[in-house]
């Protein structure tokens, strides 16, 4: 009986050993390596929180490094978090998540090509019903002055990922009385918007805008990207499969949106 029990213990020590030596061959050939260039399949990256934190600091950092112009290589990156979303928001039901005060750090209000730039980080505030949307513009070239833009709307949820945004009169605005600058900066606007402003005041402009539909692509307690359009993309109110995006990704019409700390 002694020996079959020194015999068992041997085994289970055997046994111990065999799995820990897997589980350091593992680990090491996963730091080991090499990074491969496309990305992760969803079902890898459904439990992988690790990629979620890389991802979402390399977006920032892209943001931040291209001046909050979207490349393609971060338009990819976008399309992999959209298509592993982990929350799988439902628009109707997560207002704590997609309600709140948030810095558009996109430069979603630089038109590529345009003669108007947005100048710093934009301030959205979102509640369960509507939204306003607060920046600065000035010209791409010259002039250093400014113009306040101002875009509010009532908003509710379409569908399992889509939030309708009715929108009231984009309006622009001149800090100063002089409006010489500000009537430039206000027709290169028109231009690069395709918007048509009339003037309410001497230093006040506005243009109606369109319904705008926004699909959210991807949601979290920190990061929160939308995809504006003039369209609606639901598609019956179904919701997406994991790793299917159901929005391709447009990279003149998104929306990174951080929340302010």
């Amino acid at each position: 009986p002694t020996r079959y029990g020194e015999r068992e213990i041997f085994n289970t020590k055997q046994l111990v050993l065999r799995v820990f030596m897997i589980l350091t061959w593992t680990l090491a050939t996963s730091f080991a390596a090499p990074r491969r260039a496309t990305s992760p399949r969803a079902s890898e990256i459904a439990v992988n929180v690790a990629w979620f934190r890389s991802a979402k600091a390399a977006l920032r950092a892209a943001l931040a490094a291209e001046a909050g112009v979207l490349s393609a290589d971060a338009a990819a990156l976008v399309t992999a978090l959209s298509s592993v979303n982990p929350t799988r928001p439902d628009p109707s039901v997560d207002y704590d998540l997609w309600s709140g005060t948030f810095s558009l750090e996109s430069a979603s209000l630089t038109p590529p090509g345009g003669g108007v730039v947005q100048s710093g980080a934009a301030e959205v505030e979102v509640t369960p019903d509507s939204l306003h949307l607060s920046a600065a513009v000035r010209s791409a070239v010259g002039s250093e002055d400014e113009l306040s833009l101002s875009l509010r709307g009532s908003l509710s949820a379409t569908c399992c990922d889509e939030l309708e945004l009715r929108c009231e009169p984009l309006a622009l605005e001149a800090a100063g009385e002089s409006c010489a600058e500000g009537e430039a900066l206000v027709d290169a606007v028109a231009a690069a918007t395709g918007l048509s402003f009339r003037a309410v005041s001497e230093a006040r402009w506005e243009a109606d805008v369109p319904t705008l539909y926004l699909a959210q692509l991807f949601l979290d307690q920190e990061l929160h990207v939308l995809q504006w359009s003039a369209d609606s993309t639901a598609a019956g109110g179904e919701a997406r499969e994991m790793g299917e995006a159901s929005h391709a990704v447009d990279p003149a019409r998104l929306l990174v949106l951080l929340i302010s700390v």
